[in-house]
């Protein structure tokens, strides 16, 4: 059974992608109802774009995490977490497991 991690990062997640598909050519889950859903994959773009959002850089191109900001839209980043593992839980056939790391990075943030 394929694991599929949920995990926030710059420019990538929460729906880790790390398998290349040649026919795709683009990176995927290679979980096919995943991979094929569109609804799945424009809240993992949405959220992954609200996310990414909270770096910037500064004079010299240092990347820093603006915790001020991430606080600010912390409830709407928390909806759209929402609505991918609803859907992820409706898309669940039994091909694939979750592992939830963005749970634990939401607490965090929300202390």
């Amino acid at each position: 059974m394929k694991k599929v991690k949920l995990e926030l990062d710059f420019l990538i997640g929460p729906i880790i992608k790390d398998v290349f598909s040649i026919s795709k050519n683009k990176l995927v889950t290679g979980v096919d109802v995943i991979d094929n859903d569109s609804e799945i994959n424009n809240l993992n773009d949405k959220a992954s774009a609200l996310y990414s959002s909270f770096y910037e850089f500064d004079e010299n191109n240092a990347c820093r995490f603006n915790i001020l900001m991430a606080k600010e839209h912390l409830d709407e980043l928390m909806k759209l977490i929402t609505k991918i593992k609803d859907r992820l839980n409706i898309l669940n056939d039994g091909s694939f497991e979750l592992n939830d790391m963005v749970s634990e990075q939401l607490n965090r943030l929300n202390q």
